[in-house]
């Protein structure tokens, strides 16, 4: 709180009735909210060394989190879908089932390698995130993609190529050639569980 403001006890006459009325406000808000309460983002800067559980609070550190789909020892990518936000372009990756696999975001350094193969691989952009999933597949059990085709060229305002560079073994992971490494949020969202990441203009 700012200076010169202070702050009213609430009567007891007065506060189950508060009660009430904040839990029928949070009772009629929209059913699809972020849900990432164990998300942990970490500041790439001097307070490198502190984590913080907020989420959509900008940052160029590492976002990450465990799995939330147990009962499923694979998940599979249903979908791969770019978008843009006012102020961010958006990257979306939905699964076929509730919960996500474990996640991780980062920005990484070049070379980027295939994971099965080893080779280098190219992503346009002088930037590079990186986004990891583990427990997880982007294709069906007849060998078929299912999470899009492995290269998109985008060339939006931040975003430049989506690149697969990984469906092997279990892990999933795609890298986002961008124009610099610009803060991003990384959210979670149900029905259908999806990792929803927008990368600031």
């Amino acid at each position: 709180m700012g200076l010169g403001h202070h702050v009213k006890p609430v009567p007891k006459s007065m506060g189950f009735g508060v009660l009430v009325m904040v839990a029928l406000i949070v009772g009629c808000g929209k059913k699809e909210e972020s849900a990432i309460p164990s998300v942990t983002q970490t500041a790439n800067d001097a307070a490198a060394d502190q984590t913080e559980t907020v989420a959509a609070k900008p940052t160029t550190g590492i976002s990450l989190a465990g799995r939330t789909n147990s009962g499923y020892a694979i998940q599979r990518v249903s979908a791969v879908r770019i978008g843009n936000q006012p102020g961010s372009d958006r990257m979306v990756f939905e699964f076929n089932d509730a919960g996500l696999p474990e996640w991780e975001v980062k920005y990484v350094d070049q070379p980027l390698l295939d994971c099965g193969s080893g080779e280098s691989v190219s992503v346009g952009g002088d930037a590079w995130l990186q986004i990891t999933f583990r427990g997880a597949q982007a294709h069906t059990e007849a060998g078929e993609e299912s999470g899009g085709p492995r290269r998109q060229v985008i060339n939006q305002k931040m975003l430049h190529e989506l690149v697969r560079t990984c469906d092997f073994e279990g892990e999933v992971t795609w890298v986002a050639g961008v124009v610099r490494p610009s803060g991003y949020t990384a959210q979670v969202f149900a029905e259908p569980s999806r990792l929803v990441i927008d990368v600031s203009h």
